[in-house]
């Protein structure tokens, strides 16, 4: 599966994705044929020196003035491709929203974006990603400025309020610096086209491109840096973990609450001995599940003496996996085969080993060794 991956060094902007996206190879031919749908406009594409790096830059010569009334209805005369359309219509219509309710007005209020730059940006980029014909796209979280900046209202803070409504259920790290390193644009196309992960676990690197940002901002890049990598979907896998340390339960209601959490979604749950304060032997409990975190909280705090717990993302490496039954001397029984790098594995059900055993009075050991037997004869896949 081929997969782009975003890493917002430190900003995120329309014009920055495009060139980011232009480094890693797209044709600029193409995207000026595809962009010519708006009257009078010229793709340029330059370079920048930031913090000692080189990266892309692109802007636009637009010879005709066009208002943002005029986005939706250009786009739905287009040629542009059916998804195309569906996706900048929805992204506009998301920036636009957002800065109705910002200023709680029927008029559309852009700040300081360009009008056409905003929808060359936009339609530029999904173009650029239709042509590389990605699986999945994903993205680190974004960065945002802290304090304050000039506008021309006045001052600002430097993650403006439009951008903060865009990224809503994206996650957003701040860091010390006086400058807006996150636009509208920016915030309203990479949060509807990419998955945000804090860490992605490709397979390989195929392509990498860099697009700088219009400032040079002191001590920090203002780059965003794209991949283009391969990636095996069935080993990836993200979740959360949510743990706490316990040293004052009985033993015995562990059994409820693990059956508990399992009922409702966890897709593990264990134990861990370990040493807290005062030297007092404890337990680590470990719960893994998917977006039922408040379920599964509500269930830890009931069930459990716990006062806090710690909750993360995290990622687990699944390899293929699948059951098979094969005839025995015993009857049916269950393989379980695990496939990965052209390899395989086999794991015997330990309940049907068990029922076996027990039925003719055998070991576990003599069972498993007969049926495994079996299995490399019969060569299972």
């Amino acid at each position: 599966m081929k997969v782009l991956y975003f890493d917002p060094i430190l900003g995120v902007s329309g014009d920055m994705m495009l060139a980011a996206l232009i480094d890693l190879g797209v044709s600029k031919d193409y995207l000026q044929k595809t962009l010519s749908f708006v009257p009078g406009s010229k793709i340029r594409i330059g370079r920048a020196n930031r913090n000692g790096v080189s990266a892309r830059t692109v802007r636009f010569t637009i010879t005709q003035d066009i208002s943002e009334r005029k986005f939706i209805p250009l786009i739905k005369k287009s040629k542009l491709s059916a998804q195309i359309k569906t996706k900048a219509i929805e992204i506009i219509e998301k920036i636009f929203a957002a800065e109705r309710k910002v200023h709680h007005t029927k008029h559309l209020h852009l700040h300081e974006l360009a009008d056409a730059d905003t929808l060359l940006d936009i339609v530029g980029v999904l173009a650029a990603v239709e042509s590389l014909a990605v699986d999945r796209i994903f993205s680190k979280p974004v960065k945002a400025g802290d304090g304050f900046i000039h506008t021309v209202e006045g001052k600002m803070p430097a993650f403006n309020f439009a951008t903060a409504e865009l990224l809503k259920g994206f996650p957003v790290h701040f860091i010390p610096v006086a400058a807006e390193l996150t636009t509208p644009t920016g915030a309203a196309i990479l949060s509807n086209i990419a998955t945000p992960v804090d860490n992605l676990l490709v397979s390989k690197i195929q392509k990498v491109g860099l697009g700088a940002g219009s400032k040079e901002i002191k001590d920090y890049p203002n780059l965003l840096r794209v991949f283009l990598a391969d990636f095996h979907k069935d080993l990836f896998d993200e979740c959360y973990a949510i743990q706490t340390n316990i040293d004052d339960m009985n033993p015995q209601d562990y059994e409820m609450l693990f059956e508990s959490l399992y009922a409702s979604g966890a897709l593990d749950v264990f134990l861990t001995p370990t040493i807290m304060k005062r030297s007092r032997p404890g337990i680590l409990l470990t719960v893994l599940c998917k977006d039922n975190i408040n379920q599964m909280i509500d269930i830890l705090f009931e069930h459990t003496t716990s006062i806090g717990f710690r909750v993360s993302s995290t990622q687990r490496i699944i390899f293929h996996r699948q059951i098979k039954n094969i005839k025995s001397p015993y009857g049916k029984i269950r393989i379980k085969v695990i496939n990965h790098g052209g390899k395989s594995r086999y794991s015997i059900e330990y309940r049907d080993i068990m029922r076996i055993a027990k039925a003719h009075g055998k070991s576990l050991g003599t069972i498993r060794n007969e049926i495994m037997k079996l299995v490399r004869k019969e060569d299972v896949q």
